[in-house]
């Protein structure tokens, strides 16, 4: 953690020297704003469990014109490259919390159970949030494979106490070369914060990433509001042949609007990033805000609809579906 007195990293314009901040958007909402909210919450009641109804099915080789993407659950993605295996914010405990007797329970079980992983080279984190920073997930995947971990500024010192032993942090539209490999990794801004106990919040950084190959470009958005950034990052570094992008945990809108796009705007984002194909997540695996478990889909499909986007060109996906994503030669 920075001294009091001392600053970690450069000072820049998403950072104070102490504290990472979101430019142009008023700060996280306070104590008493949550308070609010968990007095007045019109909580949509959840299943106590739902059966995935996939089967999983990742490929076992994947040639250089062919992505290969498997939803998980939540915001965890499998994304299969000729030269390299990427897993995206890994949540395969039974809760998203501090601890495990406590806290936001799984509805649903991971699409791929850990243990039945393809060997997996990357690990990228979007931010330290419980429900896409897992200790446990990243214990028993450095266990088992050893990947490079690829987080945000900040982020690296809880990752190596997790157990995670190769860690590479990034700032915003910085990249890194897998090693090894011809994929380029790149953290882009999105509209979060950050924060694992009172006391740190906004010590750590948060993006979302762009994962380029040869043959193809995918966006990964993590946990975001909407905002500018979406344009930008598509006008940057897009168009993009898969975006996955967050349509879940948006209810009540006055208190998570600044942090997590509803359906509706997930789809104006798909239309920002210039995306051919995208991907629906963070949604029906884990209670976390006020709407019902099958709300987002259904509300995506209005937003489709509203936008005129072709109803194959953004899906919302069951745990353990896989696509592959083909080009001509």
């Amino acid at each position: 953690m920075a001294c009091a007195n001392k600053s970690k990293y450069p000072v820049s314009d998403h950072y104070d020297g102490q504290r990472f901040f979101q430019p142009g958007v008023e700060q996280v909402k306070g104590l008493g704003e949550l308070l609010k909210w968990q007095f007045t919450k019109d909580k949509k009641s959840w299943p106590d469990f739902r059966e995935n109804t996939v089967k999983p099915s990742p490929l076992q080789n994947v040639g250089p014109l062919e992505l290969g993407a498997t939803f998980i659950n939540h915001a965890t993605f499998l994304l299969q490259l000729e030269t390299g295996n990427i897993l995206t914010d890994p949540v395969f405990s039974k809760r998203t919390s501090p601890v495990q007797w406590a806290g936001p329970k799984r509805v649903r079980e991971p699409g791929i159970l850990l243990q039945d992983l393809p060997k997996i080279d990357v690990v990228v984190i979007s931010h330290n949030h419980y429900d896409h920073m897992d200790k446990g997930s990243v214990r028993e995947l450095e266990t088992k494979f050893s990947p490079l971990f690829v987080v945000p500024l900040g982020n690296s010192e809880d990752m190596k106490s997790f157990g995670a032993k190769n860690v590479v942090e990034l700032d915003w539209w910085q990249s890194h070369a897998m090693p090894g490999s011809d994929i380029v990794i790149t953290l882009v801004p999105v509209q979060h914060w950050s924060s694992r106990t009172p006391f740190d919040r906004n010590k750590a950084l948060w993006g979302g990433y762009v994962i380029e190959s040869p043959n193809f470009k995918i966006y990964f958005g993590g946990d975001t509001g909407y905002g500018p950034h979406f344009k930008t990052t598509g006008e940057k570094l897009g168009p993009f042949d898969l975006s996955l992008i967050p349509i879940g945990a948006y209810e009540p809108r006055w208190f998570m609007k600044d942090q997590h796009i509803n359906p509706e705007e997930a789809v104006q984002a798909h239309i920002d990033l210039n995306s051919k194909f995208s991907i629906g997540v963070h949604f029906g695996t884990f209670q976390l805000t006020d709407e019902g478990i099958d709300e987002p889909i259904q509300a995506l499909e209005l937003a489709k609809e509203k936008f005129k986007v072709p109803i194959g060109q953004f899906v919302a996906p069951e745990n353990g579906e896989s696509r592959v994503i083909k080009k001509s030669p």
